[in-house]
């Protein structure tokens, strides 16, 4: 679906990205290792710089986009991490006003998913575009009817045709069902109460969780892991491989949650991981609908990423919130449809030996290991939001970057590396590129408000801080034109012949150091989440979700145990620091005191 209209993905030039780097690591390591570092940079620069980077001005002349291929092997297929805890990302929906009943909300969403793949396939949808610039839709084509599969040594995903895709997936109580929406004479959908009636019947079968033979735990374990239990399940009984090929092949995937999460973080950990059994991760998505009327989506990040699912996102709660509000429902009535179409959903059945019922053993075991191991903690902060502060005359975003960078600072004295994802799509078939927070801007802001607390100039700490976001905003709108310096590097790494000696820049420690993302961060902003995570990229790491709101802050922290709560503190304490200094650094001494005062009482 990509438009050939696109530009292409651009090669930065070389001297750009060395002198970028170069910026961009002084202020994380000490200057000793920066400049042992930097030196190797010149070398390859002199050296074998020039002729990686013919090689990768070659490959753009022969793809469509010359990092396309690369990325999603690096940052995808080659992970051996659990994707449920390390990859795949969730968003909760806003809460209708009255709760609907979970059979009736996930058939109101099974109807509109369908009914969005029509569109999709149908050529219906028109072109994403942000501020009138049209975005790349190749992600769309792997929206629906994909699975990821692990292999021994890398993963790959496959894509089902129409014919065999037609079916959609239903887990509860960690079993697993084949629904097939029935079609009016026309071709139409189902009405939502026919798939309604075929989602009960689920719900109200006599089956019981048995978490010793669940199938889908085992998409939760580390890829090698889960490749050889998947060996394992195919080649017990030619039955599982039949009911894994339809598992695998259905539209999408929806989980019948037993669980009834209440508050913020109950809601956000449900929809990040649940209890493991009533998943299977390496789904394009899953649709989950809990207990209580509450519902989200996780999604499987190696084709696709979380903003391009936001487009059907928007059309899942519209059509929810439609149906909750009593609008008539869309499609054919049931008194239209034959009497055949309401057949009972089936239930996939798995064989089992030993082998494969110790492989589920370990997955649950490292599964509870893992929740046991994270914690996820959220911050509501209701201060102020995007409005207040772009009165202020800074970027939200990059407002809030520098927020978790004093916040960080402020809990560990350190600043760490962190990623945050700023879209390429305005190219054809691009993703992201990464857009490093850390600069000398914000590690004098940082400085400025924790090394020295004894300077009360608000002005100076108030221009400190504007220079810091500014120079923060300019990094990610060059990251978006394609100037950024993270996915250039990968490709020179990747233009290396086999056997060709591997330049010395690419194993220094602070070249290695420097991409290992403590902080990873991502937002997406849409009035219809009330929850949207992932989890950290490496083990000693926070991931950190964010949603700016025009008058409020929302965040999701996940950490294998690192402070998350208190990094959530930090961060509402830095905010209001923030606001404070920008707000007051043109006052009067008097006035500032007043308005402390007030504060305070």
């Amino acid at each position: 679906m990509s438009a050939p209209s696109l530009p292409k993905l651009p090669i930065p030039e070389l001297h750009d990205t060395a002198a970028q780097f170069a910026a961009a690591a002084r202020p994380l390591f000490g200057a000793g290792e920066v400049e042992a570092c930097l030196a190797k940079l010149e070398d390859f620069v002199a050296g074998p710089g020039p002729v990686l980077q013919a090689r990768l001005r070659e490959r753009a002349g022969a793809h469509e986009n010359w990092l396309e291929e690369w990325w999603n092997e690096y940052a995808y297929f080659l992970n051996r991490a659990s994707i449920c805890f390390n990859v795949n990302y969730f968003f909760g929906f806003r809460s209708t006003p009255q709760p609907v009943p979970q059979a009736r909300l996930a058939a109101v969403l099974i109807y509109s998913a369908l009914r969005f793949r029509d569109q999709l396939d149908s050529g219906g949808l028109e072109p994403d575009n942000i501020r009138g610039r049209q975005m790349c839709m190749r992600q769309y084509q792997y929206m629906f009817a994909t699975c990821r599969h692990p292999g021994e040594t890398r993963d790959w995903t496959e894509v089902y045709a129409r014919e065999e895709s037609a079916h959609v997936a239903v887990a509860h109580k960690g079993r697993f069902y084949i629904l097939r929406p029935p079609a009016a004479a026309t071709g139409r959908l189902a009405a939502i109460t026919q798939i309604e009636r075929q989602l009960q019947g689920i719900i109200d079968s006599a089956a019981q969780p048995d978490r010793g033979r669940s199938v889908g735990v085992l998409t939760a374990a580390r890829r090698d892991d889960w490749y050889a239990a998947r060996e394992c399940l195919l080649q017990a009984s030619p039955v599982n491989a039949r009911s894994l090929r339809a598992l695998e092949s259905a539209a999408f995937l929806v989980s019948l949650e037993a669980a009834a999460p209440a508050t913020h973080e109950e809601f956000s950990l449900a929809c990040y991981s649940g209890d493991g059994t009533n998943r299977y991760y390496d789904k394009n998505f899953q649709l989950l609908v809990f207990a209580n009327g509450r519902y989200g989506f996780n999604g499987e990040h190696s084709l696709t990423d979380a903003t391009t699912d936001m487009r059907l996102c928007n059309a899942l709660v519209r059509d929810v919130e439609a149906i909750a509000a009593g609008t008539p429902e869309p499609g054919p009535t049931s008194d239209s449809l034959a009497a055949g179409d309401s057949a009972a959903a089936s239930e996939l059945c798995f064989e089992y030996n030993d082998e494969l019922l110790g492989h589920i053993q370990h997955a649950v075991g490292y599964f509870d290991a893992e929740v046991a191991a994270h914690e996820l903690s959220t911050l509501a902060f209701d201060g102020f939001g995007k409005e207040q502060i772009k009165d202020m005359g800074v970027s939200p975003d990059a407002f809030v970057q520098m927020a978790m960078q004093l916040a960080c600072y402020r809990q560990f004295r350190q600043l760490p590396p962190t990623y945050e994802s700023a879209s390429t799509k305005a190219f054809s078939h691009g993703r992201t590129e990464t857009s490093r927070s850390v600069s000398e801007h914000s590690a004098a802001w940082c400085r400025a408000m924790v090394d020295h607390p004894e300077t009360t100039d608000l002005h100076a700490k108030a221009e400190i801080l504007r220079s810091a976001v500014a120079h923060q905003a300019q990094g990610t709108a060059q990251c978006a034109k394609g100037r950024g310096i993270d996915r250039h590097l990968l490709g020179l790494e990747y233009a290396l012949l086999p056997g060709e000696p591997v330049p010395a820049i690419f194993s220094d420690p602070v070249f290695t150091a420097s991409r290992h993302w403590k902080l990873s961060t991502s937002q997406i902003s849409d009035p219809i989440l009330a929850a949207y995570g992932w989890g950290e990229v490496v083990d000693d790491g926070f991931g950190v979700a964010y949603r700016i709101e025009n008058d409020a802050l929302h965040f999701n922290v996940v950490s294998q145990h690192l402070g998350a709560r208190h990094l959530c503190q930090y961060l509402s304490d830095a905010l209001m620091d923030m606001r404070f200094l920008l707000s007051n650094a043109h006052k009067q001494p008097h006035e500032i005191a007043a308005e402390v005062d007030a504060v305070a009482s």
